[in-house]
């Protein structure tokens, strides 16, 4: 019974073990050349610019209390957004800029590349979504568009603030968020103490700058709340009663 129960237990680490994945750009080799990313938020309306940028430094805060790395500068300016540096924005017309369903989709943060660099990026928030007028849930939304801009993809971890749903009762960043963070903080300063160049990096002949993979906030197939992961006490009680039937089934050992 011993141990069938650390199987169990084992059984569960084993599945939400590495739930974080990578943006394809950073698997590829992209990265940032030096820390901390400087990022402006913009936005012509004043009180949605003191909001956002508030919420922005508590996101940035909250991953680097996580990590205890100066990751990101966060300050802002009145005005409409410029193309050329790293912003977070608001959008009225989100699924005219993105091509992303304003029903489903929060926010997207898109990153360019230039040479072996990430060479500047931006978070656009779907101005026209509800839950983006709550202020709970932006600052989720901020926590996790910045968990893009380092390179961390949807975790299939439902429970991490970096799964693609929402997380409406977000109660703090997951032990899966921090172990990609620490992975692609690390492994960025590795690319950087040795000048890594990735393979599919241009020869910096062209200045032009290309987009890659973006990661969005996506509320379709799970609105009501609290993410989609399975709660790991059930799965081992469902687990222990599945054993204990296959022990007692006079089936056991029988090819079906």
């Amino acid at each position: 019974m011993k141990k069938l129960i650390v199987f169990c237990f084992t059984l569960i680490a084993w599945q939400n073990a590495m739930a974080y994945r990578l943006t394809t750009d950073f698997e590829n080799g992209f990265y940032w050349s030096s820390f901390p990313v400087n990022f402006i938020v913009m936005d012509t309306d004043p009180n949605r610019l003191q909001l956002i940028t508030a919420l922005a430094n508590n996101a940035v805060q909250e991953w680097e209390d996580a990590i205890t790395e100066g990751l990101w500068n966060i300050s802002s300016q009145q005005g409409s957004p410029v193309s050329n540096r790293n912003i977070i924005r608001w959008s009225t017309k989100f699924g005219k800029e993105t091509g992303l369903a304003e029903s489903s989709t929060l926010a997207v943060a898109v990153r360019y590349t230039k040479g072996p660099y990430v060479a500047r990026a931006e978070i656009i928030i779907n101005g026209n979504h509800p839950l983006n007028g709550i202020q709970e849930h932006l600052n989720t939304v901020l926590v996790h568009e910045l968990g893009h801009i380092l390179g961390l993809d949807h975790s299939e971890n439902g429970d991490a603030v970096m799964a693609a749903q929402l997380q409406q009762r977000y109660q703090g960043l997951h032990w899966d968020d921090q172990n990609g963070m620490d992975y692609t903080v690390g492994e960025t300063k590795r690319r950087q103490l040795i000048g890594f160049v990735s393979p599919l990096a241009s020869s910096g002949e062209t200045t032009e700058e290309s987009p890659l993979s973006c990661g969005t906030v996506d509320m379709s197939g799970g609105s009501s709340g609290g993410g989609g992961g399975s709660n790991p006490i059930f799965s081992l009680g469902l687990g222990l009663l599945l054993a204990l039937l296959a022990l007692k089934s006079p089936f056991k050992g029988r090819a079906a």
